[in-house]
């Protein structure tokens, strides 16, 4: 029996408050009048002996123990039953047992009466498992977005996106996973296409972890954005997208290999991009207490057409070991030889960070993922600079907030929609850099201040950034205001003394949260910016702040996550 006909038969049967046919006291325009009828036809109620049904007066339990037992009754006359129909009838049926054995109805009787179904019950509840168990390993993640946009200042025709991310994550078993995601765009335009991204699969094992996919990063099992300084090999999480120092196609492996004896022969971690570069790095500790941290690099690079090698090592200084000290020299063959050589010093003055690099590079050192070319000084230089063999080096300070402010913010933003920034959930950050090139004589300084709480429902973010001596600057600040739990404003402005055709850009959003995971955005930008409106993720260093033209556009978008 299937569970409508029974909560029918267990709620219908007694809270009716009026009679259908053969009951004369429901009319036939009520709202019961069917479900009655057909509860009346299958003998489960009967009303009373005047032929009505006396909806308005209260039930006795004799009264409910006789609607039960003939609901019992119907059940045993039918081909099926469920075990979950069975269970609440025998709480029921255990609830008016004194009333039901007056009425010769007793439980073993409805035991009986579905022992016969028992067979299909259990082959039933065996399909519902399989089916539950494999949904279970398959998750599904991912957003809609539906877009429109016109450029109004000059008047120009609008235009209709939308895209579509799909990623399905499954799990194998308790050491292997897979994935993959799948990205629909221009649907609603008519000129539909479907790309694929983020393809992998997972091994995570004892002392071996294993992904082979596109678009990887290290550091995601458990490898440093450097391999030693990273002048072989250099990743960086945060510059993935942008400056596409993070992401490749290949495999990345870590095994620690240490055996039933204890004997420990380093962690070997491995990465590779198929046709382009292979890296090996074995790491091990030194020392009585393992302070000292030594690393062999061994790499072919099939794009830059040679072989790298080097060697790394760190450790602390000072009693406190507050002072830390790394060093690495590689080697780079393809028709003759070169070398590099790079290190750092960092140290800590309460909240304020310190650190000095250096690096030594001749012509023709170039492995295809270096930290350090011939044409890019580091991760924090814009321009491009050729140099031969001379020494250069950055001076960097860094101050960020402590764990109270942090705290202050989070609960300052605490069940607001989508007014902070994306970098939100690290709460209130403030960062003050400078930094000196040697070869250039260069200086940069920036600071940054991400989610201050102004007041009530009011966020601030800012980062700006100068160099010295020729005065190029850039800056964004960002206002957010909380009009309401599902209500959120931001007023965002920008300038860039390199802009295109101006130096100032601005832009305001409003955004709505119409359901739950679903968010319609309606905004308005003046002289185009190179991203999206409180996006902070450049401050990591990979700069893409520009304005990119005078045009005024009108925004509108309907996001949907799940």
């Amino acid at each position: 029996m299937k569970k409508l006909a029974l909560v029918l038969v267990l709620v219908l049967a007694f809270t009716l408050t009026a009679l259908a046919n053969p009951f004369v006291d429901v009319p036939l325009n009520h709202w019961a009048y069917d479900n009655v009828q057909s509860l009346a036809a299958k003998g489960v109620i009967v009303g009373y002996p005047d032929g009505t049904f006396g909806g308005q007066r209260l039930m006795t339990r004799y009264e409910f123990a006789e609607a039960t037992a003939k609901a019992l009754a119907y059940v045993e006359g039918m081909d099926f039953a469920s075990a979950e129909d069975v269970a609440i009838l025998e709480k029921l049926a255990i609830e008016f047992a004194d009333e039901l054995a007056s009425l010769g109805v007793t439980v073993a009787d409805l035991e009986a009466a579905v022992g016969a179904n028992s067979e299909a019950i259990a082959a039933l509840e065996s399909t519902v498992a399989k089916h539950e168990q494999f949904f279970d390993q398959v998750v599904i993640t991912g957003d809609i977005t539906a877009s429109y946009s016109k450029v109004v200042l000059p008047l120009a025709a609008g235009t209709l996106g939308d895209e579509t991310d799909l990623t399905l994550t499954v799990t194998i078993n308790d050491k292997t996973t897979a994935g993959v995601t799948i990205i629909a765009t221009d649907v609603l335009s008519g000129a539909p296409a479907v790309t694929y991204d983020d393809f992998f699969i997972e091994y995570n094992g004892n002392n071996m972890r294993l992904r082979v996919g596109t678009d990887l990063i290290p550091n995601i099992i458990g490898l440093p954005d450097d391999i030693g300084l990273g002048l072989i090999s250099h990743y960086d999480a945060a510059e993935a997208g942008e400056c596409g120092t993070g992401l490749f196609n290949g495999f990345v492996a870590k095994w620690d290999w240490a055996e039933r004896t204890d004997t420990n022969l380093g962690t070997w971690s491995m990465l590779g991009s198929i046709e382009e570069y292979y890296v090996l790095h074995v790491a091990t500790t030194l020392g009585d207490k393992d302070d000292i941290n030594l690393g062999v690099t061994a790499s072919y690079d099939v794009l830059a057409g040679g072989f790298a090698g080097g060697a790394d090592v760190a450790f602390n200084l000072g009693a406190d070991n507050d002072i830390g000290v790394g060093l690495e020299v590689a080697a780079f063959y393809d028709t003759a030889l070169s070398y590099a050589a790079a290190a750092q010093i960092t140290g800590n003055i309460d909240d304020l960070g310190l650190t000095l690099k250096a690096y030594y590079v001749l012509p023709g050192f170039v492995p295809t993922m270096s930290n350090y070319t011939a044409d890019i000084l580091g991760a924090y230089v814009e321009a491009a600079y050729p140099f031969s063999d001379e020494v250069s080096g950055k001076l960097r300070f860094t101050y960020e907030m402590d764990s109270a402010m942090v705290a202050a913010v989070t609960t300052a933003v605490k069940g607001t929609l989508d007014y902070t920034p994306k970098d939100a959930a690290a709460g209130e950050t403030a960062e003050l850099t400078a930094e000196y090139s040697l070869i250039t004589g260069d200086i940069t300084g920036a600071v940054s201040y991400l989610n201050y709480p102004l007041a009530d429902d009011f966020v601030l973010s800012g980062y700006g950034k100068v160099v010295y001596p020729a005065l190029d600057y850039v800056a964004i600040a960002t206002l957010e205001y909380a009009m309401a739990d599902d209500l959120g404003l931001s007023v965002e402005g920008r300038i860039d003394s390199n802009g295109i055709g101006a130096i100032w850009s601005a832009e305001v959003e409003l955004a709505y949260a119409v359901a739950e995971n679903t968010t319609l955005k309606i905004g308005y930008e003046q002289n185009t910016w190179s991203d999206d409106i409180k996006d902070y993720d450049y401050i990591s260093g990979c700069d893409l702040m520009t304005i990119q033209d005078t045009l005024g556009t009108l925004k509108a978008s309907l996001e949907v996550t799940f």
